[in-house]
Formats: C-alpha cells, structure tokens, sequence
C-alpha cells in the first residue's frame, strides 16, 4: 500500500475527509448507515449524529444514509482536493423503501430511478428466506421462481428463463457452475451477505454473454471504516432450526477495522434430513454444506484493493422415482473455491477499477451411498478480468470497460456426457447514462468475441475442433419523472447467449432428464429483443410498481424430441435445435402503510412463453401467482424491540399451457405466518412457520412433480446476536 500511496502522491492525486451530522426533526440521530457507494467506504453516525469518512481520494460519489424508521437519502458529491462538510436531515417514513442497487447501471439507483426492472433482497425480508438453494431465497420475489430438485438444489428463474440464460455473480464475479444439467445449481452461500440484486431483462451490455435474461448479484456488505477514529471489531452470531427435515443452521461473522485497513471472516454450515410431504418422506433427499469466506481491504486518499476469498462444500442427495429406483441412495460431492481481486485508482475526474477473479468448481456424482468410485466428474476452472472507467462529465455519468473470461472444463469418472474444452472471450463496451430536468436517458453498446475449443472424445465420437462466435448487443432506456414520487420508464434491450458444450457435444444417456441427448455442433449464439415498460410511484405510505415486458429470442436452442431410440438404455433420443421464441406477461407489486402497525403488501406476475417454430408453449414457464401480506409492527415493550407479525400467502394457478413432454400440477395456496422481537439490544428472535396448513401441492417447476410433493409444514426458530 505504501508504494500506492507513493504513486498517487507522485501523480497528484488528492484526498479528503468527509465529515457531518445527521439528524431529524427530533434531533440527532445514531446507527444512521453511511456509505459511499462508488468507493465502497460504509460507517454509522455517532450518538451525535457525527460521522467521518477520511482519505477519500478526489473524483464524483454518491453517499447514502439509512436508518430505521427513517426514508433512505442520497446525495451526490464531488471530492477535490478539500475536505468536505455533508450535513443530512432525515424524514421519518413508515415505507420501508429497498436500498440502492448497483448492478443495472453505472451508477447506483433506487427502484424509482433504474432504468431497468430490478428487485433487492435485503434486511428482513433477506434474513428469513430460506437458505437451501439461491433459487428457493428468491422465489418470492416478483417475477422470479425456483426450478427445484429438491431442497438442495435450486435454480434462479427469471421471466421463464433459466440456467444459461440467468447470470449469477458473487458481488460482481460471474460464476460458471450451473450450466452442465437440470440439477446443477449456483454454489454460492448468502448467509453472510448485504442484499440480492436482481435485474429482470437481457444485461449483455454489461456482463456478455448468459444475461439474456436477467442477472443476479450476490452484494458482500462494504468493508468497515475506522477512518482516523479508534479500531474496532464487531461481529454476528445466528443459529436456527427448520422442523420438516431437522435442520440446523449456523453462522458466525467477525469484521473490525482500523485506520485504512478492515476484514470480515465468516463460517457458516447447516445439514437436513429427508424432506417431508404431507404424503410422506422422500427417501434420500438431505443435503448439508459448509462455507467460509475471508475479506480484507484497506483504502485510502491513494484508491482502494481488497481481497476476497470464499469456499463451500456441499453434499446434496438426489431422490429418484420410487417407482424406478425405490432404493436410490445416488449423492452428490461439490466444492467451490473462488478468489476476487479488485483495485480502484482515481485517474483525474475519473476512477478505475481492475478486477480479477479465479473460480474452482468440482462435481462428483456416486451411483450410491459408500461408494468412492465417480460414476460423473465435472471439474471446471475459471478466470475472469474486468477493468472500468467510471467518469463524471457534467449530468453525463457513464462506464467504458473491457472484460475477459477463460474457463476450462474437465471431465473424469465412468461416465461421459460432453468432451474437455476451453473456453475464451472478450468484450468491450460503454454505457452512460444522463439526467436532465424530468428525464432519465441511459444508453450502452457491447462488442463480444467467443471461442470454445473442444478436445477429441472417442467414446463421444467427437473430433477436435473449435467454434467462434460474436455478438453485438445494446440498451436503450428513457425513463420520466412525472412528479418526484412517480416515474415512467420505457427500455428496449438485445441480449445474447453462445452454445454451451453439452448442447454442441452431448452423445449419450442424461440420467437427471432421463433421456439420451445428442447435441448440434452448429448451433448459432440466441439472441433476444427485449421491450418493457414500467410505471412506478412511491410516497411517504405507499408503493406501486407496474411492468410489462416481451422478449422475442432468436435461434432459442430446445431438446427436440425425435422418433429414435436408443437401444441400450431405452430413452427417447432429444436433439438441440434452433428455433424462434416469445416470453411475454407482466409484474406487479403494490404495499401500504395504513398506519404505523398495520402494512399490507401484494405481489402477482405472469409469463407466457411460446416456440414460435414449433407453435408449442415453452417447457417449465411458470403459471400465474399472486402473493399477499399483512404485517402488525408494534411499539417496544420495556426490553422487548420492535415485535412484530405477519399473516401471509401465496395462491398459484395450474400452468394448461403445456408442452408435450410437460405435466401441470393442480394449483393451490399456501398460508405462511410469523413474528419476531428484539431480546434487549442484540438480540434478535424470529418465527416462521411455512405451509401453516400441511397444504398438498406439487410446484410446476419441481423436477419431482411427477412423482413426490413438495415440503409440508416447516416451523422455523432463528436467534441472532450482535456485539
């Protein structure tokens, strides 16, 4: 650090201290959350209200302050080479309004003002999710759904897409994981995590290829600052348990602070029996999985670097049709290893930003419990890169970046399902987005090449050979603020997707979708054409937020069904094809504060995906779903803090828009309810009960749907502690 702060100096670049008060009509106020977004600088205001950031290095920020109780404020500053005096009044607000996101443009925005459709997980509604599968955490969010194999296994769906269409990162890190099969899913933890991101819609412009449609963001919260203050060191201790398939789990997280430099280590774990329907137990279907993540930063006038590792390894058992296989005991062994390294550096007005990451991913797959030998191995190593101009010119804020990715992919074990490989790419793009007067402008372009390469595989009967693909892609966004609490926006996006190998190379039998798959070698990229259009208001009590949206994909890659056979095994031969295909519905979420105890809440969302060249419905579309929610919040009790409760739902229609090969459950409704009260100061107990009524359902997206039901009652008991 001492040779980055010898160079900055040498360059001229300046720092700052940004300091100030924040405070309400009643006085100041303490714990108000103050973070500088772009340079990722986060502290709380005194028992004075008084705050200090130190050594901010010079160029354009937005700063955000939230509190409890209190509507988040945001405000843009402009470090030279002074120090710089921020003094904040906060409004109280019922409105428990979502924090900023950062992953759908260059420069933070709240749901109000983002040119695309974004969803944020955070606080609550994120601390007592279910944390089985990244999937199941969001499933509640609109637009969004959990294609599932079991508790263990979940895939994140956005508008109808899955898989190779839905990016997930790891604060900003694309991961490579869940492309080889129905039952791979993210491997990533979010026990110790800030928020999720969610962007609904192609966003190529900024991540390439895989955002056909739409991104998900795994946020680590900011690193501590000390600033020039006294070091500090605070940590969070949870533990719950989950009664349908007796699962305990835990998590401990520690993060101090001191002058430049802060850290956070975490370790969490949990383990599950067998799931249980209100039909029974599905024999073989417990997973467990442990994680661990370290983080260390140090910041100052110079720039900022921090470091960030994190590992998970989990075992998931995988139930199969007790018709088939009634003594399945298969299982599954993954562990996950990743390393991000970033460095940002103001250059002038401007800030930079070099990132590189390393990704470790293996899978093994036994045929049954004990065994040692690897009926399936997958083992795929990943490096990414990403370098960023971020610049400020006038109302004109934008982002010009260059990223790069190489993963290469091996495979051992008895089983062959698609040959070794490597894959590169590069792309270059721009995105800038303006503000002036009423009206949001956001625009950006993106230029990618790819390249896979493919080893010889005999027993595939593949040569060596190479595919090369490029794509062009881009974002157009108007957005108009009617009134300062109601906006427009309107925003146009092409996305695109290269083949993945298993859909190029596959040649043989897919035990998870119980078929032989033959893939294409000359499949063309997809690419898709996505319009939507959104009304948004929000007020001191109320919300609502209107979209509607059609995404027209071009070359969608399918499993054709053929007449053939195959010998051996007895399942129908599947070939990917190409064809056109539509996705069109709507999301809607509406909440009110009717008074300070009484809130409502009221989500609904609707897909309808149709194969233009086959006039089929697309398979695993989700059907219609609306969710409601009522919440008592009531006043603290001596040493009780903030009880609260809920009474909650969801009702899901039947899906009669069907493939062929797909099957619709019947529709149903679930009730949910729950409650939660602060133990003194940091203590925190929460309740939740799940399926109150042991309700009989089968989700649409359950790959067990055809044969097992999903989860019956599960009463939840987390404690969480704070020092």
């Amino acid at each position: 650090m001492l040779v980055l702060t010898s160079l900055a100096a040498a360059a001229g670049v300046s720092a700052a201290v940004l300091s100030g008060r924040v405070s309400s009509a009643s006085g100041p106020l303490a714990e108000v959350r103050v973070t500088v977004l772009e340079a990722h600088r986060s502290t709380t205001t005194d028992a004075e209200g008084r705050y200090r950031i130190g050594a901010l290095p010079s160029g354009s920020y937005q700063v955000s302050l939230s509190a409890i109780g209190y509507r988040p404020e945001v405000r843009r500053i402009k470090v030279a080479a002074s120090d710089l005096t921020l003094d904040v009044t906060m409004v109280e607000s019922v409105m428990e309004l979502t924090p900023l996101q950062v992953t759908a443009s260059p420069a933070a925005t709240s749901p109000l003002t983002s040119p695309q459709p974004v969803s944020v997980l955070a606080g609550d509604h994120l601390e007592m999710a279910p944390r089985t599968s990244l999937g199941a955490q969001l499933e509640g969010q609109p637009g969004l759904r959990n294609y599932s194999t079991g508790a263990g296994i979940g895939k994140p769906v956005i508008r109808g897409l899955s898989s190779n269409r839905v990016l997930v990162l790891a604060d900003g890190q694309r991961l490579e994981t869940s492309q080889w099969g129905d039952e791979h899913g993210p491997n990533l933890e979010t026990a110790d995590v800030d928020r999720i991101e969610v962007i609904r819609g192609p966003a190529s412009v900024l991540y390439g290829s895989d955002a056909l449609g739409g991104v998900i963001n795994v946020v680590a919260p900011p690193l501590p600052d000390a600033g020039s203050g006294p070091g500090l060191i605070r940590g969070r201790l949870s533990g719950s348990y989950s009664t349908n398939s007796r699962s305990p789990d835990g998590l401990l997280s520690v993060e101090g602070a001191s002058g430049q430099f802060g850290f956070r280590a975490s370790a969490s774990g949990r383990t599950s029996g067998d799931i249980r329907t209100p039909d029974g137990i599905l024999a073989n279907s417990g997973n467990r999985a442990a994680g661990g993540s370290l983080a260390l930063g140090s910041r100052g006038g110079w720039g900022s670097f921090t470091l960030q590792y994190a590992g998970r390894d989990e075992r998931v058992e995988v139930h199969e049709d007790p018709a088939e296989e009634p003594d399945f005991t298969g299982f599954q062994r993954i562990d996950e290893h990743r390393l991000r390294g970033t460095l940002g550096v103001p250059v002038g007005r401007a800030r930079l930003e070099v990132e590189a990451g390393f990704e470790r991913n293996r899978r093994r797959e036994f045929e049954e419990a004990g065994a040692t030998e690897v009926a399936l191995g997958l083992l795929s190593r990943t490096l990414t890169s990403d370098v960023h101009l971020h610049h400020t010119t006038g109302p004109l804020v934008g982002t010009v970046g260059i990223s790069g990715l190489r993963t290469s992919f091996a495979k051992f074990g008895e089983e062959t399902l698609v040959p070794a490989s490597t894959t590169s790419s590069l792309g270059l793009f721009a995105f800038e987005q303006a503000e002036t007067g009423r009206w949001n402008l956001s625009v950006g372009a993106r230029l990618d090449a790819r390249r896979l390469d493919a080893e010889a595989d005999d027993v595939l009967g593949i040569a060596a050979q190479r595919r090369n693909w490029q794509s062009v892609t881009g974002n157009l966004g108007v957005l108009y603020r009617a009134t300062d609490r109601a906006s427009v926006v309107l925003n146009l996006g092409r996305g695109f997707r290269a083949p993945s190998s298993f859909e190029l190379f596959a040649n043989g039998v897919h035990e998870g979708t119980a078929r032989f798959e033959r893939g294409n070698p000359l499949l063309a990229n997809e690419t898709s054409l996505n319009v939507d259009l959104g009304f948004r208001v929000q007020s001191a009590s109320a919300s609502l937020d209107l979209g509607a949206f059609v995404n027209r994909v071009d070359n969608y890659m399918y499993p054709n069904p053929t007449a053939e056979f195959d010998p051996e095994s007895g399942f129908q031969i599947f070939e990917y094809s190409q064809g056109d295909a539509r996705l069109a519905g709507f999301e809607a979420a509406v909440e009110a504060h009717l008074s300070r105890v009484i809130h409502v809440k009221s989500t609904a969302d609707y897909v309808r995906g149709q194969n233009l060249t086959t006039d089929q419905p697309l398979p695993f579309v989700p059907p219609f779903r609306v969710s409601y929610e009522l919440r008592l919040e009531g006043s603290d009790l001596g040493s009780l803090r903030d009880p609260h409760l809920f009474l909650g739902g969801e009702t899901t229609a039947r899906q009669t828009k069907l493939d062929p090969e797909d099957v619709g459950p019947a529709g149903y409704t679930l009730v949910h309810v729950g409650g939660g009260v602060g133990l003194g100061r940091d203590v925190q107990l929460e309740i939740n009960v799940r399926n109150l009524f042991d309700q009989e359902y089968a989700s649409f997206l359950s790959r067990y749907k055809r044969y097992a039901l999903d989860p019956g009652r599960n009463l939840t008991v987390r404690i969480t502690t704070r020092w």
